[in-house]
């Protein structure tokens, strides 16, 4: 019971401390969506095999710094 407990506890610590950043993130999705145009985004996005793989990575690198 005491590590069911403990499990419980750290869990909770840990989206504690996350939550600031899960918060940021859901701020930055809505900034997207709400300014960004989805045929834009699609057209640099969403052909192609390998150069919008690249082109995602790019553009999602610098959002957890």
């Amino acid at each position: 019971m005491n590590f069911i407990l403990t499990v419980l506890d750290e869990c909770w610590r840990l989206l504690a401390e996350a939550s600031i950043y899960m918060l940021f993130g859901l701020l930055v999705a809505g900034l997207f969506k709400a300014f960004l145009n989805p045929n834009q985004v699609a057209r640099h996005l969403g052909r192609g095999k390998v150069v919008p793989v690249f082109k995602a990575a790019l553009l999602g690198l610098p959002l957890p710094l």
